[in-house]
Formats: C-alpha cells, structure tokens, sequence
C-alpha cells in the first residue's frame, strides 16, 4: 500500500502484454479500446473517449484497454475526488492491462502535467471519406461539471477490488454535481491501493487527499 509513485518508462520501450498484441498501436503506444478512433483504429484521439463505447464497457463489465471481460480481480484509476463522491468514471482493467497503462500512459506516468486543451481542436476531420470522423461533434459539458481541459493533472491512485464488488450505477448527481455512469465505490473494500502520481501542483496549504489519509490509515492499522 505504498503512496510513493513510481519512476516513469519510456512509453514506447514499455512490453505489451499477450492479452494486448491484437491491440491496434500507435506511435509505439497500444491505443486503448475506449479511445476515440478514426475508422483507422491505428489513428486515436489521445485523451478523447468514445462515450457509447465507454458506456457500454462499464455496463458489460468489459476491460477499457483490451475490451475483454473483466476476472476475478479488477484494477480502477481514481483520482480523490472520484472517491469522494462515491463513483469512478474510469473503466475497470486487468491487472495485466493496468500494469502496462501504469508504465505507458503520460498521465499515470506523471510525464504529463496538463490535461489537454482544446479538446474540439482534435475532433479535425481527416481524408478518409468513410471516416466516421465528418459526425463529431465538440461535446458540450453540463455546467455543473468541473471543466478538466488544460487543467494541472491531479495525483492518481491505483486501486484493486474483487469483480463481486464492481458494480455500475448511474449518478443522478445533484444540483452541483453532473450526472455520470461509473462504478459504486461507496461501501468497496479495496484489495489494494497505492499512489501513482503526485498531483502536478501538490496544495501545500490543504488537508492529505482522502485517498492518501485511507493509505496512510491502513498502513497504521494493517488492514
């Protein structure tokens, strides 16, 4: 349950794993499963979501790399804030699929400081005349919703919990929260759980993030 991030890889140099060599890559990186695609699946939108594909992974409990059933232990992404409200947004993963977004993705890596900006500046139509490319449109964010373009990257956790426990939901939200479909974390016992990023800009005048204190918590209590 360690809370120091690890040192990042040279994406490009990180090993696929078996369960990803059918993967599409680019630019040496596999090209996740819920990343937005031109019809050439070798073209991605890094950073960009196909949000009917992203939907119907969580519901069939699908992994957000590979795109296979997810076993018997499932890896989350979470960001603090994901566990204060309850709910994770992020598909769940393979062990062995995280272990390689772990090394890989510039985020989780930390090589990556900012979200990115312009999000409607990448939605460029390319020169494929059936490419799917020509309907995209800019996705426009409910006000409630804390935009995240060009925003400094949050610190990121890596989180083990048993298939039993993965359980989607949709969150109405509230008058200050948008509407989301994610994974229920609240009440999930946690197999694992560890930091893997530090926040680009750490706040140096507020209290541990929630999921740090819970770290530190069962580090003490060795449970």
């Amino acid at each position: 349950m360690s809370s120091t991030p690890s040192s990042p890889a040279d994406p490009a140099r990180v090993p696929v794993p078996d369960r990803l060599a059918a993967r599409p890559t680019s630019r040496g990186l596999v090209v996740p499963y819920v990343t937005l695609t031109h019809r050439d699946p070798a073209r991605p939108v890094w950073g960009m979501l196909h949000h009917h594909r992203q939907r119907h992974t969580l519901w069939a409990k699908l992994c957000q790399i590979c795109g296979q059933p997810l076993h018997e232990r499932v890896v989350l992404y979470l960001r603090s804030v994901d566990y204060q409200r309850g709910l994770s947004v992020e598909p769940g993963l393979h062990p062995e699929c995280a272990h390689y977004s772990r090394r890989a993705c510039p985020m989780l890596t930390g090589q990556q400081q900012h979200y990115h900006p312009n999000p409607a500046v990448r939605l460029a139509r390319c020169a494929d005349p059936d490419c799917g490319c020509r309907y995209w449109q800019p996705r426009h964010p409910d006000p409630r919703e804390k935009a995240r373009e060009a925003q400094p990257a949050e610190a990121w956790y890596e989180a083990w919990l048993a298939r039993s426990d993965y359980r989607v939901i949709d969150d109405p939200g509230t008058e200050h929260l948008a509407p989301e479909t994610g994974i229920d974390l609240r009440g999930v016992r946690f197999l694992r759980l560890r930091k893997i990023r530090d926040a680009a800009q750490p706040a140096t005048d507020q209290p541990p993030e929630p999921l740090a204190m819970l770290i530190a918590i069962r580090a003490l209590f060795g449970t």
